[in-house]
């Protein structure tokens, strides 16, 4: 799951909390903070006090956060988002695309960005910026595929599927309805074992 905040806003813990019930194989940011430094983290252990305690941190940056949920690839640094594209840009991505893996334990969002994105960007880095290119990317992914992309020269945000994801409260999530599966989760009675049944022997 991805949540974008904007400069000035916040991420309620609650909302973390629930993103993480059901995203926890890692979580990392990218910020672009008031004064222009860009910053990039990647973390294993998603902790959600650990995580609201960074963002109070970055208090005033435009901001991406990712709570990764693994289903292609190993849990591990290397596939937790945001996945570096090259030295100007990183990539944040919700969903599962189909590519051809020739790297062991290497996700799918890897894939995306080091098998198709790298190589157009390294070339002409000015496509991010394009609507055209934005258009482009998006035809090729399904509406449940949401990319961010951080472009570090720009420190810009430049998003794919944006209208697939959800506004809520100033913020933009990739998917709501992770949100409302953690929700209904925790909100779910425990199950209890039946009771043994008792037959009498007159």
């Amino acid at each position: 799951m991805i949540f974008h905040q904007p400069a000035g806003g916040h991420i309620p813990s609650a909302l973390i909390a629930d993103a993480a019930r059901l995203n926890s194989d890692g979580w990392g940011l990218m910020a672009v903070m008031p004064d222009g430094r860009v910053i990039v983290e990647r973390h294993r252990q998603v902790d959600v006090a650990a995580i609201a305690q960074r963002l109070a941190q970055l208090a005033g940056a435009e901001l991406c956060l990712h709570l990764r949920q693994r289903t292609r690839g190993a849990c591990s640094l290397d596939n937790t988002h945001p996945i570096r594209i090259d030295d100007r840009f990183e990539m944040m991505h919700n969903g599962t695309v189909r590519l051809p893996s020739d790297a062991h334990g290497r996700s799918d969002s890897w894939q995306l960005a080091n098998t198709l994105l790298a190589p157009l960007l390294a070339t002409q880095p000015q496509l991010a910026g394009e609507a055209a290119f934005v258009a482009l990317v998006e035809a090729g992914l399904t509406p449940r595929n949401r990319l961010v992309l951080l472009d570090r020269d720009q420190r810009r945000f430049v998003f794919f599927n944006r209208a697939h994801g959800t506004d809520v409260d100033g913020l933009w999530i990739s998917g709501w309805h992770w949100i409302e599966r953690a929700r209904a989760q925790a909100a779910a009675p425990r199950s209890r074992p039946p009771k043994a049944s008792v037959r009498r022997v007159a």
